[in-house]
């Protein structure tokens, strides 16, 4: 079940530069910058509100986010959502024609600090669809450890009225 939107990726050329931008202009709060060498690329939440900016910076000119940015420029990468199992998420929403990434979700240890407040320092399932087969949206399925507190549900949302 996909429970919230936890995370908007943002690819960058400078970290730090990104970090500011986002701390003076929307009150970001950063957290600790972190590697994550299989993607080739160093990466800060940063929290504004109910939602965390990963900013994502290549750490050499090879990896997921470098050519990315050779591709689009610095932007947008993906949108994460939190679900409470990744593994049966990815089933379900295969077997109703969504693409992966991968066949199988990866798993990698994190730091990662919930919307109450609490650090974990642990592993994460998580998947990438393949963007054409969803609107060209890149979208990341994440299942946070157990005991891992959400900002606001999703909900239905308001009922969009008709124009009179």
């Amino acid at each position: 079940m996909i429970r919230a939107i936890t995370e908007v990726g943002v690819a960058v050329h400078d970290l730090d530069a990104a970090t500011r931008l986002l701390t003076q202009r929307l009150g970001a709060v950063p957290g600790p910058v972190q590697r994550f060498d299989p993607y080739g690329m160093e990466f800060c939440m940063c929290r504004v509100g109910n939602v965390d900016f990963e900013l994502m910076a290549p750490t050499s000119g090879e990896g997921v986010i470098a050519r990315f940015l050779a591709r689009h420029g610095e932007g947008i990468h993906h949108i994460g959502f939190a679900v409470d199992d990744v593994a049966m998420t990815q089933l379900e929403l295969g077997a109703q024609g969504l693409g992966f990434v991968d066949a199988q979700p990866r798993t990698a240890r994190f730091l990662v600090k919930d919307f109450g407040g609490k650090v974990f320092d642990t592993e994460c399932d998580f998947a990438f669809t393949q963007p054409k087969s969803l609107l060209n949206i890149l979208v990341e399925f994440i299942e946070y450890p157990p005991g891992y507190e959400l900002g606001s549900p999703l909900s239905a949302g308001p009922t969009r009225k008709q124009a009179p």
